[in-house]
């Protein structure tokens, strides 16, 4: 959706917490110290990471899109 690098959004989204729209799910009820979270987003919170990526961005911290040449398989 944002057309970024998982592991960038996933870096910018440390940045944030639940009041910026960032939220934590689990499938498991309830949830112990081995259930995996899976983040999510509000819409508020997709703004807010958008927010973070254009930051990071124009800082020059971010890492390079991904390309068809860089997408095919090896072989």
């Amino acid at each position: 959706m944002l057309e970024e690098d998982d592991d960038f959004l996933r870096d910018c989204s440390i940045e944030m917490f639940s009041e910026d729209g960032c939220l934590s799910a689990y499938d498991d009820y309830p949830a112990s110290e081995l259930s995996e979270p899976i983040v999510v987003f509000t819409e508020k919170g997709i703004d807010n990471l958008r927010q973070i990526v254009d930051e990071r961005t124009a800082a020059g911290d971010t890492p390079p899109k991904p390309t068809a040449e860089n997408r095919r398989p090896k072989s």
